[in-house]
């Protein structure tokens, strides 16, 4: 496996003014990462390009009851504790794609993972409110003990971990990103009852060899707290959760799930009933697509800092400078101080506005969510780009990269 120096962007740019050039109302571009951070993060680049290799879903990792390394107790503090995946993974797995949930929450926190091996990043997981469940997706790269820290910032909370697939060196499915499309939104019909379940057909927008699916869900709108499970249809249900809700909120979640029987994926809620909306991001297969290269997040754009401001309708944010060979991003979206409630979506450069979400939010609220979104040309702007758009009020936003799915050499 050879390193991957400086193949991922190209030089860096100060953030500056951009013409409205269309309807979806493009108005500042910010290089990604810029400067100095895109050639840290190039040579940060994990060796060696991996696949997917999905797994149906398994509960690795449970504080309150015992699970993975035998913790009965909520993390504390600026406490740390390390989970081991080596009998979950084989010894040439890069990375692992996780689902963290975070429950019983005594203090304002976050949650942050990463391998043993390497240092603490300065990024979340997810953010974490006193009294709350909440869940975000995780892919986390794996050195070579495959064991993974999980560190909470304030107060306590218990922490979960259920794997879905692991990515595996020069082998394994292949991403191929698309434009997000809605293919499920219930609203359009009835909500999903207590013990009740529905499922997403796939067929016809992914290969046929498809192995996995990346989508978008969010609940809305549910009449208790519930958590909602995806598994591949046809399978025994797991005992796992991808989305956890309150009562009369929208939440959203980032799902990667093996298909099931003629490409179908169930989703299960608990309890009450529950509206779900699903937004495809992508798929995986053995014989197309792009394989994914991981690395230590990287912080591409914080709209706190530097003279960008809040996002509001009036203009998109466009991250830009990707190089030809990078097909897609994935990554953790964070948004913070938003003034009115409503919900950030990211896109392909060069393309419309899509009608769906990836981060929703309400007033004072800091959340995240991990999103995949693929990359495309927008005009005007050097390299590939990728757009992010608020749909009401304003919020600042924050991009942490960790990884990327690209055709290198």
């Amino acid at each position: 496996m050879a390193a991957l120096a400086t193949t991922l962007f190209a030089a860096g740019a100060q953030a500056q003014a951009a013409p409205d050039t269309s309807k979806d109302k493009r108005g500042v571009e910010a290089a990604s990462a810029g400067g100095s951070k895109l050639a840290a993060a190039a040579e940060a680049l994990v060796e060696g390009k991996s696949g997917l290799v999905p797994v149906t879903p398994k509960r690795v990792l449970d504080t309150r009851d015992g699970t993975g390394p035998g913790e009965t107790a909520p993390i504390g503090q600026g406490k740390t504790i390390t989970l081991d995946l080596s009998t979950e993974t084989p010894v040439d797995a890069g990375s692992a794609v996780l689902n963290l949930t975070g429950t019983q929450v005594t203090g304002s926190t976050y949650l942050t993972v990463w391998p043993i091996e390497a240092p603490q990043p300065l990024a979340s997981n997810i953010n974490l409110n006193p009294g709350t469940t909440r869940s975000n997706a995780v892919v986390v790269a794996l050195g070579p003990s495959r064991q993974v820290n999980v560190y909470n910032n304030s107060g306590s909370s218990h922490a979960i971990l259920d794997l879905s697939g692991y990515y595996r060196f020069d082998t394994g499915s292949r991403y191929t990103p698309r434009t997000p499309e809605r293919v499920l939104d219930t609203r359009n019909g009835g909500p999903v009852g207590q013990g009740g379940s529905v499922d997403i057909d796939f067929s016809g927008r992914v290969p046929s060899d498809a192995t996995a699916v990346t989508f978008n869900l969010t609940g809305i709108n549910a009449t208790a707290g519930t958590f909602v499970s995806a598994y591949p249809s046809g399978t025994t249900r797991p005992n796992v959760s991808n989305l956890n809700l309150a009562p009369n909120e929208i939440t959203p979640n980032l799902v990667t799930v093996p298909l099931g029987t003629n490409k179908r994926v169930t989703l299960f809620n608990n309890a009450g009933s529950v509206h779900l909306a699903a937004d495809l991001a992508g798929s995986f297969s053995p014989s197309t697509g792009s394989y994914f290269y991981s690395f230590p997040p990287v912080r591409e754009v914080d709209t706190r800092t530097g003279t960008l401001g809040p996002l509001d309708p009036s203009w998109a944010l466009v991250l830009h400078w990707y190089k030809d060979e990078v097909k897609g991003i994935t990554g953790n979206l964070t948004g913070t101080e938003p003034t009115q409630p409503g919900f950030v979506s990211a896109w392909p450069g060069g393309q419309d506005q899509p009608f769906t979400s990836n981060l929703n939010l309400v007033p004072g609220q800091t959340a995240a969510n991990m999103i995949s979104v693929g990359v495309g040309y927008e005009p005007g702007f050097d390299g590939k780009s990728v757009l992010f758009a608020n749909q009401n009020g304003s919020v600042h936003v924050i991009f942490d990269v960790a990884g990327v799915y690209a055709d290198f050499a």
